[in-house]
């Protein structure tokens, strides 16, 4: 199981989430069959979603839908995170998940180059509760999704964030994968603020720490230059977990309207649909067709 946890640094002034998701982006790769591009790109975004499931989203079944749209090849990426507990449950999606780019130059794989630099990120949080909707826009940096990330915490939620995303992969999969997220509380000093700078510049980054080995309490206070780091919490979880069925493909099927519907029946005589999140296959025969037909 992949390590997630939270610490408090500078007496509470600073909180981190490290977490560690091989098994994770493994996960996705083998459901997508990814590529090494791809694999890249969506273990960074799924890393990041999932961890926004562990510290924005404070109720179970509330949720968080967030959607990437730049204008590189791997197309628009979808997240769609709940809560329950200790656990971020995320399904996601890649429009082109066939992508394969060559490496950069500097031998790193090419994640802004399969993003695009222009197009959005929107973050989409819903609330079962209140039955309330946040909608956040923000306009991509670079496409790499570390930066893309930081400028809409820092931009929508007004909460000065350092984001750091990474995942090492070859042609037989995940080697590593995991971040981490520092948020800076209203009262952290400019000292304090200068020592996580001073710390930052000089550490690994996140593919090398874990590559290395390094647990995640060595990687907390190796990015904060903080010694005296406090564990919150070391039982959180990030999992991938499709909530889809027969029930829910056929409200979609009801929703394309008789005239579509009855046009697969006459044509096709059965049909095939295939979960975007997970790629489960749901065959729908003539009849079961003709029965839905009726509740439109």
């Amino acid at each position: 199981m992949d390590k997630i946890e939270k610490y408090l640094a500078y007496n509470g002034k600073v909180s981190l989430i490290c977490a560690n998701t091989k098994n994770l982006v493994e996960e996705i790769r083998k459901i997508h069959d990814l590529t090494p591009t791809t694999t890249a790109t969506m273990g960074r975004f799924a890393t990041v979603c999932g961890m926004m499931g562990l510290t924005s989203i404070k109720e179970n079944d509330d949720s968080i839908t967030v959607q990437l749209k730049g204008t590189g090849p791997c197309g628009i990426l979808v997240a769609v995170v709940k809560r329950e507990n200790n656990i971020s449950k995320i399904k996601t999606y890649m429009q082109n998940p066939l992508v394969e780019l060559p490496l950069k130059p500097n031998g790193k794989i090419d994640v802004g180059g399969a993003v695009g630099n222009t197009g959005y990120l929107n973050v989409i949080k819903q609330s079962d509760i209140t039955d309330s909707e946040y909608n956040g826009l923000v306009p991509l940096v670079s496409g790499e999704i570390a930066e893309d990330f930081t400028e809409y915490f820092a931009t929508s939620e007004q909460k000065p964030t350092v984001l750091a995303l990474g995942v090492l992969v070859n042609k037989d999969g995940v080697q590593e994968s995991g971040g981490y997220m520092i948020n800076l509380m209203p009262d952290a000093t400019e000292e304090e603020i200068s020592k996580i700078e001073e710390a930052l510049n000089k550490a690994p980054s996140i593919s090398e720490l874990l590559s290395q080995e390094k647990s995640l309490n060595e990687i907390a206070k190796i990015v904060t230059g903080d010694d005296n780091i406090k564990l919150l919490e070391d039982d959180l979880e990030i999992k991938f977990d499709c909530d889809c069925s027969k029930q829910k493909i056929e409200k979609g099927l009801i929703s394309i309207g008789k005239e579509d519907l009855n046009e697969i029946i006459e044509e096709d005589g059965k049909a095939e649909i295939v979960c975007q999140f997970c790629n489960k296959k749901y065959d729908f025969s003539k009849e079961e067709l003709e029965e839905i037909l009726k509740k439109i």
